[in-house]
């Protein structure tokens, strides 16, 4: 639509576009333009995705497993098909379970980052909801606040004080005053002086404001500029993942180094004695152990470890919304957590505490008086009005409406009387010139203004005040004895709202404006947060609150519950000439620091290779957060849904009536981690200590299972290498495989889906494998002597004699490497062999017993699957003899950790 939206009247616009400035379009109407708009228009966001094609190609980089596959392929063209077909089979399977976990987990994790982009305050049907920016139509009525992302182009209606950040291309911005009322030329064509307009993209940096819809996707200024705004999800790997996957390239280029000596052995020794060893089988063997370390999935599919857990935070009742796979990492290893404002341990909602008249506090409310009734009788008044506004004032809607409700439920009021008694004119919000909130009212026919502030001063206005229940004249020394009230519950750290009435004819002199009565607000510590900070800090993460600062006093203050422990001022560190870093890592309170000071804290604790986390939810201390560690902000995490259906809408829930409002959408944006605010014991920082907790786990899970493949991999090394040395390859690629692109990905998924909790000292860093294999040197020494058991144990049979004639058989030797596979799961998993019910608990670690035994009766019974895998015999007592390395396995571990626990 090519129309002059700067040009035409508000009246004008909504006729055009068929909708109504104050209560916008129906539900109903809505849902009708969405499906015609938006597949013209599209999305001003362009989520990328990676492909299915895409995830195939990360898990097929690895050198080893191409090669594989290729020479798997050549064998069955040129040689053995048997082998060539069971190995490329083994390994396609084994490829599509690895591509379909990752796919999956892919998928969740893109879906997570919409939680952190923006979103869209719509009025429809003269309610308020919360819509993702996609679902914005044109005649959409929104309502805009400091720090919101503008969704479209949109005309504004009203406006107060307003100043946007306009983007001007990808990267720049340009700084404008906007102004509703504004007149522009009809013949003006330059975007930055339509100052009546607000464009796609645009942040509001100051004041607020309400506008129509026009143009919305690829339709508007910045979507015909660009395009669209690419948004792809954060696919960065913990350095953990990439640590991992460094040292398994290293064990893979080992085992092919070690292999193939063995197979040229091997092919030396057939040559001479006729056996049937041939090259292509040997490579194919050495490519198998190479690959069976799972360095194609070393950072893929087990990133599972990590956005299972970020799945499950998400989806918990009180959820925890974490960007990237990286984040939880960040988490696990941060040593301080900076709190520069109190959401993390207050909800924002300031709770109802008590109230005050001129006749005194307001004890009990069992027998309340006259002058009280009056109090809640202007409170509910307001409470409606305020209630059902759409204007939107200098400052946060529904600022006052904080405890309302709490203070309300002590009264017996009758709301629907009311409104008759007391007939509702208008509603004006403050502004910053006059920053009241107005109720014009009419009572019995007189025109009257109720009044209701935060600040003192209105008290020196007031030369009456509610006393019995009457209007009465406010003495000098009454009005000192309110100031003395009011003063005394801020010095507690409390809150108190006033209420005054007028006449509107002399609203202006305030010669009759009358005092009725004060509620007194606070803002409290969820007892949840007090016992989750000390729990923090017995995980050795100090937390540091900075409070007291006139730099961010819009921000909800820390309360002073939580101003406990060490503490340090601004003026003492002057006063005594300290340094700013004196005793940092023991303070818990630092007051009066700007963000140049806290800045300066962080990088000292950079300095001293010490990660800091940041919880904030305002724009204060930009630089600090930029340069944080990690970024924790607090939000009201309700899921955003479509606008297509209308049980998909949910009504926007506000301060003092559900759940606190939500932090500004730049910060949210810039978020790493985003927690609940407080409500009744939930959220905030009992949250944070629950995902701290989840990252530990997942760094654990990831440790347990490296710790498995260097241990597996040295039980297939040395069970299928040392008997080339005999002249046969007696396990080739198709056993190796089995165990490997089979039962490794269950195992994965096991030690991914485990939530067994650990102390933050017991998660251990992958370094080299060097100090790996000596931190963990009991199991690796009992994995390598376990598997040269499996290989000697024939030699020793074949000595007594007891067997008959005995040298090596195929299925001994892959019965023996499955039971190793199994017992080295258990140990790394549960450490104990007293811990087996905890095994037998647990489903997919019996499932995988139930499976290798399968295998092993299908192999046994079924002659024609067992040629596959070059089981011709199948003699019990080998079956029962490739149980015993695994005993031993079993024997070995107790013996070696009893002899550490006597120690």
């Amino acid at each position: 639509m090519n129309e002059k939206w700067f040009f035409l009247s508000i009246a004008q616009i909504e006729q055009k576009l068929k909708t109504n400035a104050a209560s916008g379009l129906s539900r109903k109407a809505a849902r009708s333009a969405w499906r015609y708009y938006f597949p013209k228009t599209g999305a001003l966001y362009i989520h990328k995705k990676k492909s299915f094609a895409r995830i195939i190609g990360d898990i097929l980089s690895d050198f080893a497993l191409v090669l594989l596959l290729i020479l798997s392929a050549l064998a069955v063209l040129f040689g053995d098909k048997t082998v060539g077909i069971t190995v490329l089979l083994i390994t396609l399977m084994g490829v599509m379970i690895s591509a379909v976990c990752y796919y999956r987990c892919q998928r969740s994790a893109e879906q997570i980052e919409e939680y952190f982009l923006p979103t869209a305050n719509v009025i429809r049907g003269g309610k308020l909801y919360r819509v993702a920016f996609e679902n914005v139509i044109p005649g959409d009525v929104i309502l805009l606040e400091k720090g919101d992302i503008v969704c479209a182009d949109a005309r504004i209606v009203t406006s107060d004080n307003l100043k946007v950040a306009m983007r001007v291309d990808m990267k720049k911005y340009m700084s404008l005053k906007k102004q509703a009322t504004a007149i522009i030329d009809e013949n003006e064509n330059n975007l930055f002086k339509y100052t009546n307009i607000l464009h796609a993209g645009s942040i509001i940096e100051e004041g607020s404001a309400r506008a129509i819809v026009y143009a919305t996707g690829k339709y508007t200024y910045l979507g015909a500029l660009t395009g669209g705004i690419s948004e792809s999800y954060s696919d960065t790997p913990p350095k953990e993942l990439k640590k991992m996957k460094k040292i398994c390239s290293a064990i893979s280029l080992i085992s092919m180094m070690c292999i193939l000596p063995f197979s040229m052995i091997s092919l030396i020794f057939s040559h001479f004695d006729g056996g049937t060893a041939t090259l292509s089988i040997a490579f194919l063997t050495a490519l198998a152990l190479s690959a069976s370390c799972f360095t194609p999935l070393a950072c893929t599919v087990c990133r599972l470890f990590f956005v299972k857990k970020i799945k499950e935070l998400s989806k918990d009742d009180n959820p925890t919304i974490v960007r990237s796979c990286d984040t939880l990492e960040k988490l696990m290893n941060v040593k301080h957590i900076f709190m520069l404002d109190g959401c993390a341990v207050s909800d924002g909602v300031l709770h109802f505490e008590t109230a005050f008249t001129a006749e005194g506090d307001v004890k009990s409310f069992e027998n309340y008086t006259p002058s009280v009734q009056r109090l809640f009788t202007v409170a509910s008044l307001y409470n409606s009005a305020e209630a059902n506004a759409l204007s939107v004032g200098g400052y946060d809607p529904h600022r006052f409406k904080e405890g309302m409700g709490e203070f309300l439920s002590h009264g017996q009021i009758d709301e629907e009387a009311l409104k008759i008694r007391y007939p509702i004119r208008s509603y004006v919000p403050g502004t910053e010139s006059h920053p009241f909130d107005r109720v014009f009212f009419t009572d019995n026919g007189r025109k009257m203004v109720l009044g209701v502030c935060r600040s003192e001063d209105i008290l020196s206005l007031c030369n009456y005040a509610v006393i019995g229940g009457r209007i009465q004249p406010l003495a000098s020394v009454g009005a000192d004895r309110l100031k003395h009230t009011y003063n005394m519950q801020v010095s507690k750290g409390n809150k108190v709202l006033l209420f005054t009435i007028a006449s509107f004819e002399n609203d202006a002199t305030h010669t009759d404006r009358c005092f009725i009565g004060g509620i007194v607000l606070r803002e409290g510590v969820d007892s949840a947060a007090l016992k989750s900070i000390s729990a923090l800090r017995k995980r050795g993460i100090n937390v540091v609150s900075f409070v007291g600062s006139n730099t961010y006093a819009q921000t909800p203050r820390i309360p002073t519950e939580l101003c406990f422990g060490n503490r340090i001022s601004k003026t003492d560190i002057d006063t005594n000439d300290l340094s700013l870093f004196y005793k940092f890592g023991d303070i818990d309170t630092y007051c009066d620091f700007d963000e140049k000071d806290i800045l300066e804290l962080m990088r000292y604790a950079h300095q001293n290779g010490e990660s800091v986390g940041v919880i904030g939810f305002s724009d204060f201390a930009p630089e600090v957060i930029s340069e944080a560690d990690v970024f924790i902000s607090c939000s009201s995490l309700v899921n955003v849904f479509s606008a297509k259906d209308e049980q998909e809408l949910y009504t926007l829930e506000t301060a003092g009536v559900g759940t606190s409002r939500s932090c500004i959408q730049t910060v949210r944006s810039e978020a790493d981690v985003l927690i609940n605010r407080p409500v009744n014991n939930k959220g905030g920082i009992s949250t944070l200590l629950k995902t701290i907790a989840c990252a530990e786990v997942a760094c654990r899970n990831l440790m347990d299972f490296f710790r498995y493949i260097i241990c597996i991999q040295i039980i297939r090394l040395l069970i299928v290498g040392i008997p080339m040395i005999f002249g046969r390859s007696i396990l080739d690629a198709r056993h190796v495989l089995v165990c490997s692109f089979l039962v490794d990905p269950v195992v994965l998924i096991m030690f991914a889906l485990s939530t067994r909790p650990s102390r933050r000292t017991e998660v251990k860093k992958i370094s080299t494998l060097r100090s790996h294999v000596r931190s963990d040197a009991s199991l690796t020494i009992v994995s390598a002597v376990s598997a040269i058991i499996a290989v000697c144990l024939p030699m020793l049979v074949d000595m007594i004699g007891f067997m008959g004639p005995y040298l090596y058989r195929v299925e001994y030797l892959f019965f023996a490497m499955l039971w190793l596979n199994v017992t080295v799961i258990y140990y790394v998993r549960y450490g104990s062999i007293i811990k087996i019910k905890h095994a037998i608990r647990n489903k997919l670690f019996v499932a995988l017993v139930i499976g290798i035994a399968t295998l092993s009766l299908i192999l046994i019974l079924w002659d024609r699957f067992g040629l596959v895998f070059e089981m011709l015999y199948h003699p019990l007592p080998y079956i029962i003899l490739s149980i015993i390395p695994a005993c031993m396995f079993v024997l070995t571990t107790s013996v070696l950790a009893t002899i550490k626990k006597n120690k």
